[in-house]
């Protein structure tokens, strides 16, 4: 459920605006200040940074009701480590701080529901952290899929979008599927991956 839903007109028109992107606008750029909080509506975006070796690097990938700025904007160094960018046209509903605080006040639903959203998302930043200590190619896709299955299944967009998320070049996460498929441990259908034995992943 979008947070948006728990802002009734009135609040919705004093205290937000929306913004329509095309494809490959920027959102927001690398330690630009973040005063606001974005909701997206429908769309796509990649917030993405440049190593010391000017490779780039994604560090999310965010589609529809997805929410960036909320750990920043009450932070000590509210800056943006990335830059955003769409993938497709996008639509973002924005509110300032002031606003955002204003809403805390008026709308207890509206904070109940931003602050679970909040401790979900920092609860897969952990998760990502964890995902990221796995040096182990197979290690890391084991992790991953086990953590976002349901009934041990999984669907991914492709390769490409699962190695953006593993942080690991698309040539090895496709050879390590390969070798993890051909050990039993997963099942892949076109996009569908199946966990076939769990008990050995854990």
């Amino acid at each position: 459920m979008n947070i948006l839903d728990y802002l009734n007109k009135d609040e919705l028109d004093e205290y937000t605006y929306i913004k329509e992107y095309t494809s490959n606008m920027v959102v927001f750029n690398e330690g630009e200040l973040c005063n606001k909080i974005g909701i997206i509506i429908n769309g796509e975006i990649n917030i993405s940074t440049y190593t010391y070796n000017n490779h780039k690097e994604i560090i999310n990938n965010l589609t529809n009701n997805d929410i960036f700025g909320n750990y920043l904007i009450h932070s000590s160094s509210p800056y943006y480590l990335g830059s955003a960018i769409t993938l497709r046209k996008t639509k973002i509903c924005f509110i300032q701080k002031d606003n955002l605080n204003k809403l805390f006040k008026i709308n207890n639903q509206f904070l109940n529901a931003y602050l679970n959203l909040s401790a979900d998302e920092s609860i897969r930043l952990r998760q990502q952290v964890k995902l990221l200590s796995h040096k182990n190619i197979e290690d890391r896709i084991l992790y991953y899929l086990d953590t976002n299955s349901i009934n041990n299944k999984i669907i991914i967009k492709n390769i490409t979008w699962l190695a953006n998320i593993l942080n690991i070049p698309r040539p090895s996460v496709s050879r390590s599927l390969t070798i993890l498929i051909n050990k039993g441990l997963l099942e892949k259908n076109k996009n569908v991956i199946i966990i076939k034995n769990s008990s050995l992943i854990n």
